[in-house]
């Protein structure tokens, strides 16, 4: 009822982890049922340790969550060392994710995690906003998109999933691009920059101005651009963005996605893709559907 595919992998269920809300070392999966979720997607990984922005790197809004964590991580040697054997012993696909901040940073990582077993897809992070300023240099031009994909593509057989961001005026053109460089899957979006100020202190509540919005407030601006990738590519498109709830999830695959993944919301309820993976059995049963049934099914309005 549940199962999916992304290109050529098989997933048993839409319900993927969002990047860098469930760690590297899949032991959050422990608060899950078995067959809940698809695929764990790690935290996004760098050739060298990255030490993150300077704090607070978290806040709150009313519908969201202001986040500026820039990358923090231990560099790729010592994530390997530390987490492999831990992610070789898991009994679902887990999908590696890449970050770097040129094209041979980034083919540094595919050639780490091409070769391992562990790892049954690559995302390419090429949409964090909280690194470099914000500037995007790899997810904001057709061109960058095309460099970094195809130099990736040529070093790997491994399924290669490309993160977009929102932060752009038109989405669909980078999808295309990825597309065509040799993307295996697309997903959209990552989180959308945004500013909270803390008025007494004159100053930023985030210690690095600008942060990235997750939660219920961007799933509206996910959805609408699920539809337009899905709309544009022949690829698979997973979606990321304020998932919460069955419906969210529903919604996001009639627009066009094949997987949903799953973020903030797991941080104020970290079983809440096994709640989820429970809802969605009620609701397909009931309409005596199965999930992959209804990817790609919106029927859009004919013009006024």
């Amino acid at each position: 009822m549940l199962a999916t595919r992304v290109g050529a992998l098989e997933l048993c269920s839409p319900l993927l982890t969002a990047s860098g809300t469930f760690g590297h070392d899949g032991e959050a999966t422990a608060f899950l049922e078995a067959g809940d979720l698809g695929a764990l997607v790690l935290k996004t990984v760098t050739p060298r340790p990255r030490h993150g922005n300077r704090p607070p790197r978290l806040v709150e809004t009313p519908a969201g969550l202001l986040n500026s964590i820039g990358l923090e991580n231990r560099g790729v040697e010592v994530f390997l060392e530390q987490n492999l054997a831990a992610l070789e012993a898991l009994e679902l696909p887990v999908v590696a994710n890449a970050g770097g901040e040129s094209v041979e940073e980034y083919r540094a990582m595919v050639r780490a995690f091409g070769p391992l077993d562990a790892f049954a897809a690559i995302e390419l992070n090429l949409s964090c906003p909280n690194v470099q300023g914000g500037s995007l240099p790899f997810s904001s031009s057709p061109e960058a998109v095309t460099e970094v994909v195809s130099a990736c593509r040529r070093l790997t057989d491994k399924p290669l999933w490309v993160k977009l961001s929102p932060n752009v005026t038109r989405i669909s053109p980078l999808a295309l691009a990825a597309e065509a460089a040799g993307a295996d899957a697309l997903t959209v979006c990552n989180t959308v920059l945004g500013l909270v100020v803390d008025w007494r202190r004159r100053r930023p509540a985030l210690g690095a101005g600008f942060g990235g919005l997750s939660g219920p407030a961007v799933r509206p601006i996910a959805m609408r651009m699920v539809r337009e990738v899905a709309q544009a590519v022949e690829i698979p498109v997973i979606a990321s963005g304020g998932a919460a709830c069955a419906d969210d999830v529903l919604q996001f695959l009639v627009a066009g996605a094949s997987a949903v993944q799953i973020g903030t919301a797991g941080f104020r309820e970290p079983s809440c893709i096994s709640r989820i993976a429970a809802e969605l059995r009620r609701e397909l049963a009931a309409e005596g559907l199965a999930a992959a049934e209804l990817v790609g099914t919106l029927a859009w309005p004919d013009p006024a």
